[in-house]
């Protein structure tokens, strides 16, 4: 047996074979856990900027929809990835998983460099667009062009991250995560504050202490591919853009491209929305996201355990497993999410303070929170759904159900309930909660109907053995 097989064997067997609602939970505690770590890097950064005050919070804030747009340009087709070689693997063809993991490293890094410059270039342009207020826009500019200049290193770290999931390896990825993450926090306050003699950035050093960190990542994950990882090493020859991988990352990331770069596209428009009611709401905005996304790094775990099990059960052919799975995904995430926004909506007060101690900031994001959290349980249905797409290859549907939430649901609704009818933030936080619940019924249809239990890859057809007379 070759070194590295057995984890390969060992992973394999436990995704097909043991129960789902484990193996579920053992894949996704370690993605859990990586997430919570990046969130408190975004809570320290959050909380160093905010001693800065609310404008310096709101840099960040108020960019992140912009660099989301730009990278769901790539990560729509790179998610695809995670069909190709989490079905390859399930089916046991380790040298076709390995090239599609070399063809998604190369395709990855060519996407970045042009991001990069396109970002750094036209991204105050579009931040003026954006409505940013003349107090933050100077801040945000200097924030986000630091961020582009490193998308480069950022996404060859996501494809080794997309990788290492896609072989049912989740805990990897988050051991170098929680190193990363330390080293970010570590950095936060000598960069941001000048420190022990280093130079006082302030916004563009929490800019630079991320991307330091993330650069982390990208140098260990090409150490480990390329030195065998898994069961699976990548060569040379494999980092090519081939036709055949282009075909089908086409064909299934195409929904899932559209998808990601029209839902960035619409909370950059929502973060318009936001910003015309100034600072303070913006503040306000960014501290409530960050709150939930403390509950949400659950929704991601069960999600990315969800989309790598249905993908190699179905590359299997295990359908009735892989509905099994669907479903029994579906009832823990609900479970989980209403278990956590509970006490978010009890001491939602205290948690914004934490933040920042300024009584308009406190009364708006408490009122989000208050509105916002009992929409989170849909929001995890519509995950599901999302890691379902991701696993099975079948993304068209989901891309038209994430479309209706984004900018029929919540665009539609926001601009209804907050300008036409004069509702003001208010009604962006109703818009924002009945669209979540919207997509989360729909994204429930659809993982019912079952249309998606069907593999996508095609494995190479075996020459016929020619056996002699004489045997």
């Amino acid at each position: 047996m070759k070194k590295g097989s057995g984890g390969f064997a060992e992973a394999r067997r436990r995704i097909l074979e043991e129960p789902i609602i484990k193996t579920m939970i053992w894949l996704a505690w370690p993605i859990i856990l990586g997430n919570l770590v990046n969130i408190s890097y975004n809570l320290v950064d959050a909380y160093w900027l905010g001693k800065l005050g609310r404008q310096a919070f709101g840099a960040p804030t108020v960019t992140w929809p912009l660099i989301f747009f730009f990278y769901s340009l790539g990560f729509g087709y790179a998610f695809a990835g995670i069909s190709l070689i989490s079905q390859f693997f399930g089916a046991g063809d380790k040298k076709m998983a390995a090239r599609s993991a070399g063809n998604l490293l190369s395709f990855m890094f060519l996407v970045a460099v042009s991001i990069s410059g396109f970002g750094f270039l036209l991204s105050p342009i579009f931040l003026q667009w954006m409505s940013v207020p003349p107090d933050v826009y100077p801040l945000a500019v200097q924030y986000i062009r630091v961020i582009f200049i490193g998308v480069p290193l950022t996404f060859i770290g996501f494809a080794f991250n997309i990788t290492a999931s896609s072989l049912g390896d989740t805990r990897t990825p988050t051991y170098i995560g929680i190193v990363s993450s330390l080293l970010n926090m570590v950095l936060d306050p000598f960069l941001i504050f000048g420190w022990a003699g280093f130079p006082r950035l302030e916004v563009i050093g929490a800019a630079v202490a991320t991307i330091t960190s993330r650069t982390l990542v990208s140098i260990i994950g090409l150490y480990l591919l390329f030195h065998g990882y898994k069961g699976l090493k990548i060569h040379l020859g494999d980092l090519r853009v081939e036709s055949w991988w282009i075909r089908k990352i086409i064909h299934i990331g195409t929904p899932l491209a559209i998808q990601r770069s029209s839902t960035a596209l619409g909370f950059t428009i929502m973060m318009s929305l936001v910003s015309m009611y100034g600072s303070a709401v913006i503040a306000a905005y960014g501290i409530a996201i960050r709150i939930i996304d403390i509950i949400q790094s659950f929704t991601w775990g069960i999600m990315r355990a969800t989309s790598i099990m249905v993908g190699q059960n179905i590359g299997a052919e295990y359908y009735t497993r892989a509905k099994l799975i669907a479903h029994k995904s579906m009832t823990l995430i609900t479970i989980i999410l209403l278990a956590g926004a509970l006490p978010i909506y009890l001491f939602r007060v205290e948690l914004v303070s934490i933040f920042i101690n300024d009584p308009a900031v406190i009364y708006e994001g408490s009122r989000l929170l208050s509105i916002f959290t009992w929409s989170i349980p849909f929001f995890g249905l519509f995950f599901v759904a999302g890691g379902i797409a991701n696993g099975s290859g079948h993304t068209k549907a989901f891309a038209l159900i994430s479309i209706i939430r984004l900018w029929v649901l919540r665009i539609g609704l926001s601009y209804l309930l907050a300008l036409m009818l004069g509702m003001g933030p208010l009604g962006i936080w109703i818009g924002m909660a009945l669209s979540n619940i919207g997509a989360g019924l729909m994204g429930l249809a659809w993982i019912m109907k079952g249309t998606w239990l069907q593999r996508v890859i095609e494995l190479p057809t075996p020459k016929p053995r020619i056996i002699s007379a004489a045997g």
